[in-house]
């Protein structure tokens, strides 16, 4: 790689699904300068390649900010951000206020259930008598205060993806379902606020605030659910950092002294005391003792070490006293590598979802038609079967059905948390992998083998 050319892995804020993935790729890569973007929904993040005297990353940031997602990293003119911490951070905020919008839902869920429960045993089915008129009327008028907050508070990221979509041309999963209530929403509206004159025409009393209410709910409670498992799948990262020594006993004109990790410098002598971890790589020039290297070879047994011998940082002094020539410092050292190899086998991606990047590429706009169609279908066609009032209202049904149902975000998370996982535990237990790819050649691999 040239100079001018420049490979950064940026952390992503915004995204809510696969589609988003898509979207920020699409963008960036049609951007002059961008020679490569991969963008990971799983792990939230962006390996991008660009040249540096054709696009700056805050170009691109300021071009991703219009359609609602924004990069964070360490990178030129732009506020320094820890990656590891930060989306840590950033996350678990994320996760606490879907958790308190999920208290203050979750009554309004279950009034709205309770409704329409009521309504389909009642006059479909018949399991219980009609409600009475004046509890009817009770819930006619609570539920619209319900859908309203539903809409305007809990559901502002899905009113914000449709006003995008009407700029930018631009749509995910929060588009759909943003569409999808707000059409219920008004559809609603309007029955309530002209209930008198469409009286004649339309059943004002069948409206959709609970459906409203209950698919807000719902989404959000999937994307609290979300969260969490994408916040637990960065454990295998967090546990190796832990191995990471803070600070060094560094010998400096005949004294010992403790530094920072990020002070001690190449053929800096360290002073490692029995019990002490090893900070840095390094050779001993003085002293031996034996050292736990399960954290790297997954051998539980010490390994002796003398003068001469090179030794590995994070890794264990068991018995006596060192002095060690740091060799490798920073992100050199081995423990580092397998980090950063570790962060690129679970950002990378498996075969398998080229597939899925395919399909998320037409699917949210083939969903926008197949919905408008339906609705279209009950109205044109419907209408010559029964009264347009409930062809309409069937209409309107199938209509919010198929946006909403059509939002597989769980599909977009599962392979990359599958990686995630899997590249994690197996770090954990000694055993690295390059990235998805062979994740999924030696799944191939072992499916032949046990073939009879």
């Amino acid at each position: 790689m040239s100079q001018k050319n420049k490979a950064v892995s940026l952390s992503i804020e915004g995204m809510h699904c696969a589609s988003c993935a898509h979207i920020i790729e699409r963008k960036l890569r049609k951007l002059t300068g961008v020679e490569a973007c991969d963008v990971n929904y799983g792990t939230e993040k962006a390996s991008i390649s660009y040249d540096q005297d054709k696009v700056t990353v805050n170009q691109m940031n300021h071009e991703i900010k219009k359609l609602g997602y924004s990069l964070h990293g360490d990178h030129d003119m732009m506020t320094p951000l820890s990656s590891d911490i930060t989306v840590k951070e950033r996350k678990i905020q994320e996760l606490a206020q879907y958790e308190k919008h999920l208290k203050i839902m979750m009554p309004f869920i279950f009034v709205s259930i309770f409704v329409m429960l009521w309504e389909v045993g009642a006059q479909p089915l018949g399991l219980w008598p009609v409600m009475p008129e004046i509890v009817k009327e009770f819930f006619h008028h609570l539920l619209p205060l319900f859908a309203t907050y539903a809409l305007f508070v809990v559901g502002v990221p899905y009113l914000q993806g449709v006003v995008r979509f009407i700029h930018y041309r631009v749509a995910n999963m929060d588009t759909l379902v943003g569409i999808g209530t707000l059409v219920a929403f008004i559809y609603s509206f309007i029955l309530s606020a002209f209930e008198a004159p469409l009286a004649p025409f339309i059943n004002s009393s069948h409206t959709y605030y609970d459906v409203t209410i209950v698919v807000i709910g719902f989404i959000t409670l999937g994307k609290y659910l979300e969260s969490r498992s994408k916040l637990k799948t960065g454990e295998a990262i967090e546990k190796l950092l832990t191995l990471q020594v803070k600070t060094a006993l560094v010998l400096r004109d005949g004294i010992e002294v403790e530094v920072s990790i990020e002070q001690v410098q190449v053929n800096d002598v360290i002073i490692v005391k029995p019990g002490q971890k090893i900070p840095v790589d390094g050779v001993i020039i003085d002293g031996s003792s034996s050292l736990d290297e399960s954290m790297i070879t997954g051998e539980s047994l010490p390994v002796d070490k003398q003068k001469g011998d090179t030794v590995i940082g994070a890794t264990l002094n068991k018995q006596g006293s060192l002095q060690i020539r740091a060799t490798q410092i920073g992100s050199g050292t081995m423990l580092s590598q397998i980090i950063k190899m570790v962060e690129d086998a679970q950002g990378s991606k498996a075969p398998i979802e080229g597939l899925a990047d395919k399909v998320a590429a037409v699917f949210v706009p083939i969903v926008l038609v197949l919905a408008f169609i339906t609705l279209l279908a009950w109205i044109v066609i419907g209408s010559y079967f029964m009264p347009f009032s409930q062809a309409l209202s069937l209409g309107m049904t199938s209509f919010v059905g198929v946006l909403v149902i059509a939002c597989p975000c769980a599909m977009g998370l599962a392979t990359p948390t599958a990686v995630i996982v899997g590249v994690g535990k197996a770090a954990q237990n000694g055993i690295l992998i390059k990235n998805a790819e062979s994740l999924e050649k030696l799944h191939t691999r072992l499916q032949k083998v046990s073939q009879p």
